[in-house]
């Protein structure tokens, strides 16, 4: 009986080899069985990712050529939308506060996250107890934040006003036209700066510890190993939180519709706090509400890639 083909003559071990064709079709088996693995471990997190944000997206595109309401009929109107975006009242109130929220809010955030965080790596007994004191805020939902700084800037019994009062000065409208925009970005930094702090936190302590000991034995004050040393390391991850602070701060909105309603006036009006007027709160006016999501999108977009721009480093120079 002669041998299968698949199989080569005995070696000098006594032993059956198999022949190279077999030997590659059994590689390729192999090689697709962990490609197929791999895939379907990462299908759900691809079948979120479309139902989630493609789907979504897609449709927006489509509202945003129609007239109508949500629930109504509706009819194609092209671009109608996006022409007359201009126009419509609030609008450009609503970009504005948006665009002055993210430019007082962004920079607080991120550079009073980068002090904690050189604060808390220092500490070596009980820093876990600090870190979750910093990090408490965060795990507070937005509204819940806003009911409490709502209680907070009361004009009569908030603990703000207490405290102007016991410093022999006036009760300040915290809430009105003057302030309101301000007091919603303070909101937003005692949210957030919790959670970038940690993130430096972890970052700076991966920071190779025997270039901060050379320059300290070659004289370096701490003001220069922070310019010199903690900074240029740290640069690609403070542009990943400048990005990603920068893309939540524009959509700022729980905290303006509990705190303020968007008010006084438009005051505290966002372009999502615009949107979700426009979506629920008139009865046709969902291809507006489309078309303003959509060009948030694409500002947002814009303003990545430019930050990307500004703020890489050279590959390979850090």
């Amino acid at each position: 009986m002669g041998l299968d083909a698949r199989v080569m003559p005995a070696a000098p071990s006594g032993r059956l080899r198999l022949a190279p064709e077999e030997h590659r079709r059994l590689s390729r088996n192999r090689r697709l069985r962990r490609e197929v693995l791999g895939w379907a471990f990462l299908a759900p997190m691809f079948l979120c990712f479309v139902i989630f944000l493609v789907l979504p997206v897609l449709g927006t595109v489509w509202w945003s050529l129609r007239s109508g309401g949500l629930g109504g009929d509706t009819k194609f109107v092209g671009l109608k939308n996006f022409i007359d975006l201009p126009d419509i009242v609030g609008a450009s109130a609503a970009v504005t506060n948006t665009l002055v929220f993210a430019l007082i809010s962004v920079p607080l955030i991120l550079v009073g996250a980068l002090a904690i965080a050189l604060l808390l790596a220092r500490i070596e007994r009980g820093g876990s107890i600090y870190r979750f004191l910093i990090y408490f805020p965060v795990l507070v939902p937005g509204v819940v934040a806003a009911l409490i700084w709502l209680f907070m800037t009361n004009v009569d019994f908030g603990l703000f006003n207490g405290v102007v009062r016991g410093l022999g000065g006036k009760p300040v409208v915290w809430l009105g036209a003057d302030h309101a925009l301000t007091v919603l970005a303070i909101l937003d930094v005692w949210r957030n700066v919790g959670y970038w702090a940690l993130f430096f936190v972890a970052a700076i302590i991966g920071l190779p510890k025997e270039l901060y000991q050379a320059a300290e034995l070659d004289g370096a004050s701490a003001f220069a190993r922070l310019r010199y040393l903690t900074l240029p390391l740290m640069r690609r991850i403070i542009f990943f939180a400048v990005v990603v602070a920068t893309i939540w701060g524009l959509q700022v909105f729980d905290t303006a519709l509990v705190l303020t309603s968007g008010g006084p006036g438009t005051a505290t009006t966002t372009v999502i706090y615009r949107v979700w007027l426009y979506m629920f709160g008139a009865t046709n006016k969902i291809g507006v509400a489309s078309a303003i999501s959509l060009v948030l999108i694409v500002t947002i977009l814009l303003l990545t890639l430019v930050q990307m721009r500004l703020l890489r480093g050279r590959r390979g120079g850090d």
